[in-house]
This record gives C-alpha cells, sequence and structure tokens, in this order.
C-alpha cells in the first residue's frame, strides 16, 4: 500500500482515481448516515465523507466514535466539488482508526493563555503549522545564500565569560563554581573562525534576559550571525540587504499555499529587493526632532522613534554610524566622525524596528583595548578576542540577523511567540 499526501489530492493528481491517505482527524461532522471528517497531514486538509452503506459495519462505529486528532488511515476515490474547503473531497470505502483520541482540550474559542498553555497541542493548528513551514523555508534560504557566497556554517559556544553587548542584561549561571553566562551573540566566536576561513556564519539561539514585554522580544531567539574577512563597511551592508532580499523572496516563491492560507500578500516579499533606504544616525535624529519627538543626539533609537523615521516607508532603511556611547566597543572607529562607530541598524519598513544589528569590526588591539576601558570592563576578560588582532589581523565585518522577527514581520503576526514553535517570554518557560 502507497500512501500520498494530501497536496496531491488538491492538486487535482488524483481526481477519479482511488487513494490511499493517513492523517489525524482535524475536524468531524456526524450525521445519521454518514460522517464528514476534514483529514490533516503535514501537507494540508481535505474533506472525506465515510457512508454507513459502503464502509463496513465495523468501520462506520468507529467513524462514529473518532473525536478530534483520532489517527487514521483511509481508502477512497477522489472527486471535484466546489462545496468542499480545496475543491475536493475523498469518498471513502475503507478505514483503519490507529488510535482513538481523547476529547482535544482545544475548542474554536479560547484565551491566548490557554492556547500557549498547551502550545504542544496548538501547533497542530493550521496557522502554526504554516508559520513553522515558513520558518522551515527562512532557514534554508538563508544557509542556502550564505553558503553560494562562499560562506561556512560553524558552531559557537551557549556558555560565555565575557560580554558581547553593551547594555543588556545577561543570563548568569553557576558553571561547576565559577560565574558563566549564556550568550547574547556568538560575535566573538566567530571572529577568530574566520582567520581560518574568511566567510563563517552561524544559526543558533542567544539569550537576553531583558524583563521586556513587548510584542516583540523573548528570552531566547534564533540568532543568524556572519563575519566576513577582507569587508568594509559598504561590503557589510550590501551583504546583509542581498540576504534579506533573497530569504524574503523565497519564501515568496517557495512557500505560496502556506502564505495564502496565512492571508499574506507575497507581493510584498516579492517586492523586498537591493538596493535599502539610508540615512545616518544624525540625519535620524534630525528627522525625529522635526515630527516632534523630544530626543536629543547621544539617544538610542527607540520604538517612538523607529516609528517617525519608517511608519511612512515601504522599503526597509538602513541607519548608520551610530554615537560609540551607546554602541559595542569592538565596532570600527569611523574617521569621518570620530564620535561615531562604522555601524547600522536595519530597521523594517511602517515601524516595525530594528532587524539587523551589523559593523565593521576594529582591528587594532590598542584600540579595542581601550575601547572596553572606556565601556568600564576589564581588557583582560577579553585577551584571547583581542589577540587575534595580534597576527595578521584583516579588515572585517559582521552582523546579526533576528529570524523570529523577520518571520513576524514577513508574516505580518501579532506577537513574535507566534514566530517560534515554544517561545521563552519573561513570564513564560512551559511548555
Amino acid at each position: 500500500m502507497s500512501f500520498i499526501q494530501i497536496r496531491e489530492v488538491l492538486e487535482g493528481k488524483h481526481e477519479g482515481k482511488r487513494v490511499h491517505l493517513r492523517g489525524w482527524v482535524h475536524r468531524i461532522r456526524k450525521q445519521k448516515k454518514m460522517v464528514f471528517v476534514i483529514l490533516r497531514d503535514p501537507s494540508g486538509i481535505v474533506q472525506t465523507v465515510i457512508k454507513k452503506d459502503v464502509v463496513s459495519e465495523e468501520e462506520y462505529a468507529g467513524a462514529t466514535k473518532m473525536l478530534v486528532e483520532s489517527l487514521v488511515t483511509l481508502e477512497g476515490t477522489v472527486e471535484a466539488d466546489s462545496r468542499a474547503e480545496g475543491g475536493y473531497e475523498v469518498q471513502v470505502d475503507a478505514l483503519n482508526v490507529l488510535h482513538f483520541a481523547e476529547e482535544f482540550p482545544i475548542t474554536e474559542h479560547q484565551s491566548t493563555e490557554f492556547l500557549n498553555d498547551n502550545r504542544h497541542l496548538w501547533m497542530r493548528s493550521r496557522k502554526i503549522t504554516n508559520v513553522l513551514k515558513i520558518r522551515d523555508e527562512v532557514f534554508r534560504a538563508s544557509r542556502e545564500y550564505l553558503r553560494r557566497e562562499g560562506f561556512y556554517e560553524t558552531t559557537s559556544p551557549m556558555f560565555v565569560s565575557t560580554m558581547g553587548e553593551e547594555g543588556a542584561d545577561m543570563f548568569e549561571v553557576d558553571y561547576f563554581g565559577s560565574k558563566m553566562y549564556m550568550t547574547q551573540t556568538s560575535q566573538m566566536h566567530l571572529e577568530p573562525q574566520l582567520f581560518a576561513m574568511e566567510r563563517v556564519f552561524t544559526l543558533a539561539p542567544s539569550f537576553r534576559a531583558e524583563k521586556s514585554r513587548t510584542r516583540k522580544h523573548v528570552t531566547e531567539y534564533w540568532h543568524l550571525e556572519a563575519e566576513e574577512a577582507w569587508c568594509d563597511h559598504e561590503c557589510n551592508l550590501k551583504r546583509q540587504e542581498e540576504l534579506i532580499s533573497y530569504m524574503c523572496n523565497s519564501v515568496a516563491e517557495n512557500r505560496q499555499d502556506e502564505l495564502k492560507e496565512l492571508g499574506v500578500d507575497r507581493e510584498r516579499l516579492l517586492g523586498v529587493k537591493p538596493p535599502f533606504d539610508r540615512m545616518t544616525y544624525t540625519e535620524a535624529i534630525d528627522v525625529c526632532q522635526a515630527t516632534g519627538l523630544k530626543i536629543e543626539w547621544g539617544e538610542d533609537l527607540r520604538t517612538e522613534a523607529e516609528h517617525a523615521l519608517t511608519d511612512d516607508r515601504y522599503n526597509f532603511l538602513f541607519v548608520e554610524f551610530y554615537p560609540k556611547e551607546i554602541k559595542s566597543f569592538y565596532m570600527k572607529h569611523n574617521e569621518e566622525d570620530p564620535r561615531t562607530y562604522k555601524n547600522d541598524d536595519l530597521l523594517a519598513p511602517h515601524g516595525f524596528g530594528e532587524m539587523i544589528g551589523g559593523s565593521e569590526r576594529e582591528t587594532d588591539a590598542q584600540i579595542l583595548i581601550d575601547n572596553i576601558i572606556r565601556a568600564g570592563d576589564n581588557p583582560k576578560k577579553y585577551e584571547w578576542y583581542i589577540d587575534v588582532r595580534r597576527y595578521g589581523t584583516v579588515q572585517h565585518s559582521g552582523f546579526g540577523v533576528g529570524i523570529d522577527r523577520l518571520i513576524m514581520w514577513m508574516l505580518d503576526l501579532e506577537h513574535i511567540r507566534d514566530s517560534i514553535p515554544f517561545p521563552r517570554t519573561v513570564t513564560r518557560v512551559h511548555p
């Protein structure tokens, strides 16, 4: 017996033919002489009809006993039916119930809190299933682009002893009697690896102990980080816009069915193409002040500022050359404006906010030491990181993409947790 996926039925490949399907009961409606079952597998859902006078008495008794999420295999003939969801239905002539599910706790109208408490079951919903398929495509496309461009995928430790980002809270852990932290970024462990392979990236979790309860924050998120030798600030911006465009376009091309079911306009993703818009941090402050926002040069661009800069914008926006006081010590000094680094944040359109942080990296060991001292930290903790600058230091740049935020923007999701299988927030560590 050869089973097919439901997607093949919905594509019209088996009209008038007998098929074998397997999956879960997504919805069920029972009448006196027939049972309508919406069958689900990873590829989609299809209506099936089980008639009392067609299947055996035992099979029909099983059909009337079934509840939502029961596991079945069935055989039947595919018929076109414009009234059925997907335009096709299967007239069942053989049914085997492999598992009779208990009463499913999730019904049509439930609170967000209840659905999050039952995340392990809620992910079977069509919405979460489609989001997870698109998440897979984002992961695949990012790797495809970077490998095509000569990057090597590598790994970095999750337990670290050094601070990667200034101003970000870290999760402290007792590491066999020593104080360690859950990593905020893999960047500092990627940089030494580029001296061996020139272009490297990692796709891994990062952790932020920020007690933020906004719709765009989680405490554990997936971070795509890349470091590239022989790459200056301009090269770095070009790499970022090419990567984001490639991922958006790949989702639009390869996940059309999922986007349609989620109600997402694929043309919006196909429209993401280089070059992205640009302005300096100083110009951004001027724009914000012109809108009446109370902000001074040297302050970070918070949510209100991001809205002022991008609410009416359809393209992504690079804001570059931020002040040294609000950015991390490893960034490259900007000779044209000594108050700033050669860095950037990439802001998504329509007020969504930051998607990427990146910079050219400092290559001079002494300048790096001075920056660490200025930041109030001890250079001895970073000796290994400084050391790579002493032996064939090379111009290089890098960036980090918040993958979950990118997916949230792509699909216009209400909350970032909807882009993650099992999200971790300030208030949630279960399930």
